[in-house]
């Protein structure tokens, strides 16, 4: 894949990570849970950009991180990839399932624990993938 390609799908996950992290879990941090009104519609708005530039990042980055291959990035760069992807899929199942008539309210309340916490490890994972680009390119 081109650099420049894996680059703007990167900056897509990064930017709508971003937003997403400010809106949720600023949110929760700051006290207010539930979001509520713009704060949640905007939240809603992004997070199909943010599935998109999972998919691109998934696409684009994969081949860099596959173990054995020769790759720019360190090891634990790598597995920093692969857990950004993981806990992004996780995020975004568990923000969609609920929105299904398939589980009761108990099993939407541990799907919503699992939407906050898994977002938090993939903010911690993008937050500490970033410097690690910056030293290697």
């Amino acid at each position: 894949m081109s650099r420049a390609l894996r680059k703007l799908s990167y900056a897509v996950l990064c930017a709508s990570c971003l937003f997403l992290a400010i809106t949720g879990i600023g949110t929760f941090a700051l006290g207010k849970p539930p979001m509520t009104h713009w704060v949640l519609m905007a939240h809603v708005a992004v997070a199909p950009l943010f599935a998109l530039g999972l998919a691109a990042v998934a696409l684009t980055w994969s081949g860099l991180c596959r173990g054995g291959a020769e790759s720019p990035l360190s090891c634990f760069a790598q597995a920093l990839m692969w857990l950004i992807l993981a806990s992004g899929l996780v995020v975004i199942l568990s923000g969609v399932v609920p929105m299904t008539p398939l589980f009761g309210t108990p099993g939407e309340h541990l799907l919503y624990l699992t939407h906050r916490y898994s977002a938090i490890v993939l903010t911690v994972a993008v937050i500490l993938h970033i410097p690690m680009l910056r030293r290697r390119n």
